[in-house]
């Protein structure tokens, strides 16, 4: 394809996002979701398609992912790219409930606008509020659907401390345990050690370098290491990922960059992390071991002193049902993961999902039966 060529498709292209936001506006749909790419499809899945067939026609679903829609429902599939279409949309878009699991709404190229009647957030992960958010993370959405009474209980405490407008928190429970509820296999017993750091801002390469030591002593302990990064790793360290693919090429590791967790979550007998929220998810639902690496926090809260006397989901979790792995220990991981896997007690995990997080397995009859306090 020659340049003129180019320059006219990206302009038809720039033109047909341009046109479908228009038809957006036009119609005003009743509800829209917003979703960065297709590996965030999964969090909002269980809503959609329970509004999907309540509304026919009224839900849209936004992506500045071109490979992510949704083909198995009533569900209009938008595309609109990011940067200069994504800030367009935003300060245009008019509808009655737009859904986002983007955080800093309004302190981002993600800006409110007086069109939109309810900007609800909705989590992609089961951790804290108060720690691995920034601290304006939550605080200019309308409603906020929160997964146990932890968030609850720290977005008031924000929005106390700084004097914030008060929002409509929803006792809903985290959608996404209830999606891989529904999924699992019970039956299915893994053999891979699934290893999946969480991204952080605070080092250079947004990864704990240390990963590539633990993945090449695991590899040599004899076992199969799936690894699977953060999305947000993956996007600011394109050059890192490259290279973890290129050092580890084999038959004893699996680099892994679906949009879909499940099966890489299903197949795998113990996960090995540092802070993502990927180990509570792997510990509710699947009730196997997670060995976590101790090296460095994540703090992209820099007011988190103020919430220290609150603990933080993650470190109740850590410490209730996690194992953990220190930096001079990492040449005796095939040690410490026999054992987790050996020694993991799974008998109060239900006791304690039930008491941490709100309506699980019911989380769609919640919203069903709270749908007119939820929406406008």
């Amino acid at each position: 394809m020659n340049l003129f060529s180019k320059i006219v498709n990206e302009i038809k292209k720039n033109f047909k996002i341009f046109k479908d936001i228009n038809s957006i506006n036009k119609k005003k749909p009743k509800f829209i979701f917003y979703s960065e790419d297709k590996s965030y499809l999964k969090y909002g899945y269980l809503l959609i398609e329970y509004l999907s067939n309540k509304y026919p026609g009224e839900v849209y679903y936004i992506s500045s992912d071109i490979d992510d829609g949704i083909s198995n429902l009533n569900v209009k599939n938008i595309f609109i790219g990011k940067d200069f279409f994504l800030k367009y949309f935003f300060l245009n878009v008019r509808a009655d409930n737009v859904f986002i699991t983007l955080t800093d709404l309004n302190n981002s190229i993600i800006i409110r606008n007086k069109f939109v009647k309810n900007y609800i957030y909705y989590f992609h992960g089961a951790i804290s509020t108060t720690k691995a958010y920034t601290a304006t993370a939550f605080d200019n959405y309308d409603t906020i659907l929160c997964n146990g009474d932890y968030q609850y209980i720290e977005i008031k405490k924000r929005e106390k401390l700084e004097n914030l407008k008060e929002k409509k928190l929803i006792k809903l429970g985290y959608c996404y345990f209830d999606y891989l509820n529904n999924k699992i296999n019970k039956n299915n017993y893994g053999n891979e050690i699934l290893v999946a750091p969480s991204w952080n801002k605070n080092k250079i390469k947004f990864i704990n370098e240390d990963f590539e030591k633990i993945i090449e002593n695991i590899i040599k302990a004899g076992f199969i290491v799936r690894f699977r990064p953060h999305p947000e790793t993956i996007k600011r360290s394109n050059n890192l990922i490259n290279f973890y693919k290129n050092k580890f090429k084999g038959e004893n590791f699996i680099f892994d960059d679906k949009p879909d967790n499940f099966d890489a979550m299903q197949k795998a007998k113990c996960l090995i992390t540092d802070n993502s929220g990927i180990s509570i998810e792997y510990i509710m639902i699947f009730k196997k071991p997670v060995i976590y690496y101790n090296d460095f926090d994540k703090i992209h809260n820099d007011k988190f002193d103020k919430y220290k006397d609150l603990k933080t989901m993650d470190e109740i979790v850590k410490e209730k049902f996690g194992y953990s792995l220190e930096k001079n220990q990492i040449n005796e991981i095939k040690k410490i993961i026999n054992f987790a896997v050996n020694e993991f007690n799974n008998q109060e995990i239900d006791y304690f999902i039930n008491n941490n997080f709100y309506n699980f397995k019911k989380t769609i009859n919640y919203f069903k039966d709270n749908i007119s306090k939820i929406c406008i």
